[in-house]
């Protein structure tokens, strides 16, 4: 049950989630593309401006890392090859880290003036998405240590400790 967790949570943080914003935010583009103002009467307020909000390498670098992640995912939901135990709880620290580097850059960086501000400029839904994405790292790499966990990727369960170290009983031989 805890690998269960472990594998569809961290398939919800960095995968499913990153990959319904990309297409949300390419969807609001199209649309907002495919406007015909001629047709409709209908004069723009303002033209020129940016609605996808990041850099097309950044949704395309999202897609990609969360695609890989749903890979690792699966392999590791099958329990083969056997070191996707050590491989999930890995891609967990790596999408931590690339989530803690994009919060630094954030934070210590100036906005553009030029570009606008708006309220989703701010620090605090990546402070957010690294707090959450610390938590589930953590609880991914405690449970894929635990004894449940290294079971079932080796494949068996191993005897009680007690079973194994007891010797046979011989009678004793008297002198």
């Amino acid at each position: 049950m805890g690998v269960s967790l472990a594998i569809v949570m961290s398939v919800i943080w960095f995968s499913v989630l990153p990959l319904l914003q990309v297409g949300l935010v390419l969807l609001i583009h199209q649309r907002f593309q495919n406007i015909d103002f001629a047709s409709s009467g209908v004069q723009p307020v303002a033209t020129g401006g940016d609605f996808l909000g990041v850099p097309i390498w950044m949704l395309a670098f999202q897609a990609a890392f969360g695609a890989a992640f749903l890979i690792v995912a699966v392999f590791a939901w099958r329990g083969r090859p056997r070191w996707m135990r050590q491989a999930l709880p890995g891609a967990v620290g790596l999408l931590t880290g690339v989530i803690l580097i994009f919060t630094l850059q954030q934070a210590f960086s100036q906005p553009d003036l030029q570009a606008g501000i708006s309220s989703v400029d701010g620090t605090s839904l990546l402070k957010g998405d690294f707090l959450g994405s610390l938590l589930l790292m953590l609880f991914v790499i405690w449970y894929m240590n635990r004894g449940p966990a290294r079971a079932f990727y080796r494949g068996y369960y191993l005897s009680h400790p007690e079973e194994s170290s007891r010797e046979p009983e011989q009678p004793l031989e008297t002198p």
